[in-house]
């Protein structure tokens, strides 16, 4: 559908107030450099000064101010047009102008009407303020439109990345570098928003780094950055990860948010990766849409309370399942096997070995009653989030194990989630009614479903969850809707871009996994909420386990 989706063709009718700030909250901007004329209603008129409340010192009646607009995504080469009227008067006595636009905007006074025709030079997010000095008040309207980069575009350059901050209302990050891009660290210059720090960039990730659509680690080298997206705290590095293998988009946002919104419910500090939409530029080119997300190291660890001086790791392979043996039944030659230690003393493994002795060499009774460590709470909330997600490759590999020393106890956290929400990593349908107990590759697990009080256990706090938690279809739908609502036309850019390379991708078109199902991004999504009703329906009548 382009810019001019359904979403974006509602009308929008705003009306005045004073004072006014943009819909973020922020005070109205354009972009970074942009000028901002005021295109008056004639030679004589335009906005009155604050100060100015008429010659009696008293403000005579508001004109009651209104902006009618069809749209607020644009790309460059479009014209931005709408219609400004008074409630009480005609439009040209009311000394109506129009600021923070472009070159080439005019407005006639006599019709109400405002028009711009953009260029290839004019991407970016525009604060439009329209105000009037009518009868000495001052009123005003602001109108915030992005106009999205566009090569085709007349007069075209390539977007500026401290001006180009924005696109159709996602943060923009820009990655310019000399070379092509590998899986090893390269010098970069790095900008989200209107921050722009030195740093280094790499392709990241395992199966994803086939992809057209790669995933890429981000390390500000030179400085800390801020986004706001992700509240005060300031970070080092940030996760893009890819969408290519996902054509709903929302796959990997909604099991983090999930995981931080069971953390909320209950109130128990927990390792809760924060994600959000963005759109990915390098050397001016766009790369399309991506889900940004916290690195999991030591600066993560401390921004979710803890020290961050205990041993992290990170399971890479199903042998990293808890038990003595390993993913082929053999008998683990080191019980590290599985694992990657990312933070800590490289040489000492002591604490992961002593976990595993105690989880893979127990009896179901042992490990209930003496976990040694083991917040078995977490653990039931990690299987039920595992379970109930589908997210397969998490519930054993791709998962984090941190070794809190202060806490005298095992913190963890899911990760990699493009198998979950019924498909598996080759984009395959498994279906809403499809179990996994995960036995065989964490024997955690195992025990919560066979103990006769961890069942208990796990049947209560799933009801807790079903009962008034974000466990219910009501919550999941209302996360998918935000993200529909905050994406916006970006899902239609970026199935523009990368829709045919998806369907056609050997791993998941060829002859051994071909699929015949291709779906739209719409269908997808409706995919994702009709697999989530499914799973529940089954809960509701067999139960979590």
């Amino acid at each position: 559908m382009g810019a001019r989706s359904a979403q974006a063709a509602v009308l929008l009718l705003l009306t005045a107030c004073a004072p006014t700030v943009a819909d973020d909250g922020a005070p109205a901007t354009t972009p970074a450099g942009t000028e901002q004329p005021s295109v008056e209603t004639d030679e004589d008129s335009g906005a009155t000064d604050s100060g100015d409340s008429g010659d009696s010192g008293e403000a005579g009646p508001a004109c009651g101010l209104s902006v009618e607009l069809a749209e607020r995504y644009f790309r460059e080469g479009d014209t931005i047009a709408f219609s400004v009227v008074c409630s009480d008067r005609s439009v040209d006595g009311a000394g109506v102008s129009v600021a923070g636009v472009g070159e080439g905007a005019s407005f006639d006074a006599a019709t109400g009407q405002f028009r711009w025709t953009t260029d290839g030079t004019m991407g970016g997010r525009y604060d439009i303020t329209v105000g009037s000095s009518a009868g000495g008040t001052l009123e005003s309207v602001v109108l915030p439109v992005w106009v999205a980069d566009d090569p085709d575009a007349p007069n075209a350059e390539p977007p500026r990345p401290l001006e180009y901050t924005e696109e159709w209302g996602l943060p923009v990050v820009h990655m310019e570098v000399d070379d092509r891009l590998s899986e090893s660290e390269q010098d970069a210059t790095l900008t989200v928003r209107d921050q722009q720090v030195e740093g280094f960039v790499k392709i990241r990730g395992a199966s994803s780094t086939s992809y057209p659509k790669v995933s890429y680690t981000l390390d500000f080298e030179s400085d800390e950055l801020g986004v706001r997206e992700w509240g005060d705290r300031t970070r080092e590095h940030m996760i893009l990860v890819t969408t290519f293998d996902d054509n709903s988009y929302v796959r990997q946002k909604l099991g983090y948010d999930l995981w931080m919104a069971m953390a909320e419910y209950t109130g128990d500090q927990r390792l809760t990766p924060r994600t959000f939409f963005s759109v990915v530029y390098i050397n001016g080119e766009y790369q399309g849409l991506y889900t940004a997300c916290d690195r999991i190291d030591d600066e993560f660890l401390r921004h979710m309370g803890t020290e961050g001086e205990g041993s992290l790791y990170k399971s890479v392979s199903h042998d990293a399942n808890f038990y003595l043996t390993d993913a082929g039944g053999r008998t683990k030659s080191w019980l590290g096997a599985g694992y990657e230690k990312k933070e800590g003393d490289d040489a000492d493994w002591s604490d992961l070995e002593a976990l595993v002795t105690l989880t893979g060499g127990s009896d179901d009774d042992t490990l209930w009653n003496n976990p040694e460590g083991l917040e078995l709470e977490e653990f039931v909330d990690w299987m039920l989030w595992a379970q109930l997600s589908l997210a397969q490759d998490s519930a054993g590999k791709n998962a984090y194990l941190y070794a809190d020393s202060v806490a005298g106890r095992w913190r963890l956290t899911p990760w990699d989630l493009n198998e979950s929400w019924g498909q598996n990593w080759y984009t395959l349908r498994l279906p809403g009614d499809y179990r996994n107990d995960y036995y065989w590759n964490n024997r955690v697990f195992s025990m919560l479903q066979e103990h006769p009080e961890a069942r208990a256990l796990v049947e209560a706090r799933y009801a807790s969850y079903r009962a008034d938690g974000p466990l219910r279809p009501e919550v999941l739908n209302a996360m998918l809707d935000e993200y529909v609502e905050t994406l916006g036309p970006n899902i239609d850019r970026d199935w523009a871009r990368w829709g045919d390379q998806y369907r056609s991708f050997g791993r998941w078109a060829g002859e051994r996994n071909a699929r015949g199902d291709w779906t739209t991004p719409e269908q997808e999504l409706g995919y994702v909420r009709a697999w989530i009703d499914t799973r529940f329906e089954m809960y509701d009548r067999d139960g979590p386990i």
